[in-house]
């Protein structure tokens, strides 16, 4: 290794959450010397898998605001690069008693009863639209869909222009152990890397060594994603169709030519390995089953999807800690909302790293009015 082994800031994990974190890291501190490891390639693993499909909302207080400041970061990059986005209007179908938890979920939109039929929400989205009795139809809120690999590679690579940035693809961390000031990393090829702070977002390689230890403490499982492909051409105004109580929705991807349809998947404990993950007839089945309740005409249009695994804390949401046995601090279990939630969980993870390593040579740059929460 001829590089500089001794660093501010080491990242472990080039997916969305570690490109985040890095491309903050760089903003804020860009005196430090800063190593991103990946163990693979960077916007691999379970960011390449990901619908990377974006909508303000969190079942808790903490959840709302990650929510909320993600969206802004995403927003602040996307028209300071021009990234081209779809779009889609949101609408809501759910029995009347889950009302209240839609409308506490909701961040920075309302939801409010759908001024639209059934028959003509069904055109747009390719189907007949089943509403049962209780049930009611509702609008609110705009879908927003990214490439998660395309936008963790873009971060990554506009922070490996600084010139005290520094990546390494391809090697895992094979031994950590504390040091005075900081930890010793060891890595794959026998390298040592010291880390004044040391950042871990392996996503669902948490659960492996040698950070399983932190998996085990805080009772992250590894659970089996999965959204399968639906053929058809969507309208220019295609809609979003969220489904709440399937835990499930449907978002067109007009530069696919299809639909994408995202639906619970039960399968937990698997290993994160691309090639022994496969949707399955359980899958599809689970899948055709909440649409042929809803959206019966797109049954027969499924084909193919994708699928990966994630890491979910007991209680389904984020967590950002520092572990002091290995002095590092920990951001993932994203819990299927990685991808949506990856800019504040970087931003909680990047405060609590300097809160317990302070920086003293700096002052750290302000964070723009548009991602802060500041007018």
């Amino acid at each position: 290794m001829t590089m500089a082994q001794d660093f501010d800031l080491v990242i472990i994990g080039g997916g969305i959450i570690g490109a985040w974190a890095l491309h903050q890291a760089v903003e804020r501190y860009p005196h430090w010397k800063i190593l991103l490891i990946d163990r693979y390639r960077v916007g691999d693993g379970a960011t390449s898998h990901s619908a990377g499909v974006l909508l303000a909302t969190g079942k808790s207080e903490r959840e709302r605001r990650l929510a909320g400041q993600s969206a802004r970061f995403y927003k602040a990059l996307r028209d300071q690069f021009s990234i081209r986005t779809t779009q889609a209007p949101v609408y809501w179908l759910a029995d009347e008693v889950f009302l209240p938890d839609i409308r506490r979920a909701v961040v920075d939109f309302d939801v409010q009863p759908a001024e639209v039929s059934e028959a003509v929400l069904g055109a747009r989205l390719g189907s007949r639209l089943n509403v049962g009795p209780t049930e009611c139809l509702l609008s609110g809120g705009l879908a927003e869909s990214y490439e998660p690999p395309l936008m963790a590679r873009m971060l990554i690579s506009r922070s490996l222009a600084s010139a005290n940035v520094s990546c390494i693809e391809g090697l895992g961390v094979r031994h950590i152990g504390r040091t005075g000031n900081g930890v010793r990393l060891t890595l794959a090829d026998g390298a040592n890397v010291h880390a004044r702070r040391t950042l871990v977002a392996t996503g669902p390689w948490t659960n492996e060594s040698p950070f399983k230890a932190i998996a085990s403490e805080h009772g992250l499982r590894v659970k089996k994603v999965v959204a399968l492909h639906i053929d058809g051409l969507a309208a220019p105004d295609a809609p979003a169709l969220f489904l709440p109580q399937s835990d499930a929705y449907l978002m067109p991807l007009p530069a696919r030519n299809q639909w994408l349809f995202s639906f619970r998947c039960d399968e937990w404990d698997v290993r994160p390995r691309k090639h022994e993950l496969e949707i399955n007839n359980h899958d599809v089945q689970i899948a055709k089953a909440t649409l042929g309740q809803y959206l019966p005409d797109l049954v027969g249009l499924c084909r193919g999807g994708r699928v990966f695994c994630d890491s979910y804390s007991p209680d389904g949401e984020p967590l950002v800690t520092l572990d002091h046995s290995f002095n590092v601090v920990f951001a993932g279990a994203g819990s299927g909302a990685g991808f949506r939630l990856a800019p504040g969980i970087a931003n909680e993870a990047l405060e609590l790293i300097v809160s317990a390593c302070p920086d003293r040579r700096a002052t750290p740059e302000p964070l723009p009015a548009c991602v802060d929460g500041s007018k």
